[in-house]
């Protein structure tokens, strides 16, 4: 197995390290850090900026999902597994055996997880593989691969987590990217498509990976397996409309990419993460419920 790698990132490229070195931005705070597609989404957020300052300093603990999805994706990928710690436990309740357990975990590095969820997660990861599509995607790509690049308009480093590279999945250079969710129907993948910013971190990953092929970034394909977490665990796979079949959301998502790098680029320079407006604002109800509120009205009085 190919060594990982634990120092500092200061030139661009593609690099094997484990998933919290990568988190923890190896690019020295000295040339800038770097910014990740899910920190772009907090920047362009309400009150964005300080929140991403705070996140990057002091990080979140997992929810139920991120394990579950962690756990499946190294399965699926068939990276390791070993910070995990497996607990023989119906559910989380605080009992001292419980607690005993989950701190001797904690102690020794290691991620907590249910054995239902383990068991969850590889039933997930099956389906995955065997579904011919899919299971062609990951055959012969290299997982879970680190890419840090520069912006060539901002300056400043960026960077993303590939859960899969092929270098020939559909005849061109594939970036797989795999997602559980309880519904992977094309309508509710389409809400977590804008919920989740995916729309943005298609066209991300895609320019990080060309700037390490040398090519442009639409000589890169990018698609999304959806495994759904429940059984029979049904699998969808997607692209983002690039135009072709309908609207252009790649470059909305390119728009809204480069408006963050923007924000990042400001804020480190000046040194201030600003976050919601410290005067008194003014509040509309939004549209809906100003709708509502007056359907009120005018049922009482017909």
């Amino acid at each position: 197995m190919e060594e990982l790698w634990t120092g500092p990132v200061t030139s661009p490229g593609i690099y094997q390290m484990d998933e919290a070195h990568y988190h923890s931005d190896p690019v020295p705070e000295a040339l800038g850090g770097s910014l990740s597609s899910s920190g772009a989404k907090l920047l362009l957020a309400d009150g964005g900026p300080r929140k991403f300052d705070y996140a990057r300093k002091n990080g979140s603990l997992p929810t139920k999902a991120q394990r579950l999805g962690t756990v499946t994706h190294a399965l699926t990928l068939g990276t390791q597994t070993g910070d995990l710690a497996v607990l023989d436990f119906e559910n989380r309740t605080r009992t001292k055996a419980y607690i005993a357990a989950e701190k001797e975990a904690l102690e020794a590095g290691k991620q907590v997880i249910l054995r239902k969820e383990w068991d969850q997660a590889t039933t997930m990861a099956s389906a995955v593989l065997s579904h011919p599509v899919a299971a062609g995607l990951l055959k012969g790509a290299d997982p879970e691969v680190s890419m840090f690049w520069r912006d060539p308009e901002f300056g400043i480093w960026l960077r993303g987590r590939a859960d899969a590279l092929n270098l020939d999945g559909f005849g061109m250079p594939v970036i797989a990217d795999l997602k559980s969710s309880k519904d992977a129907s094309k309508d509710a993948f389409a809400k977590s498509v804008h919920e989740y910013g995916y729309f943005r971190q298609d066209p991300w990953y895609r320019e990080g990976w060309a700037a390490h092929l040398a090519c442009e970034w639409h000589e890169v394909d990018f698609v999304f397996i959806v495994v759904e977490s429940d059984p029979p665990h049904d699998i969808a796979i997607y692209r983002v409309s690039d135009g072709t079949e309908g609207p252009d959301d790649i470059a909305l998502g390119r728009e809204h990419n480069r408006i963050a790098r923007e924000k990042y680029r400001d804020c480190t320079q000046a040194g201030i993460w600003p976050g919601y407006p410290e005067d008194i604002q003014t509040l509309q109800l939004r549209r809906n419920d100003r709708f509502a509120a007056e359907r009120v009205i005018n049922d009482w009085h017909r």
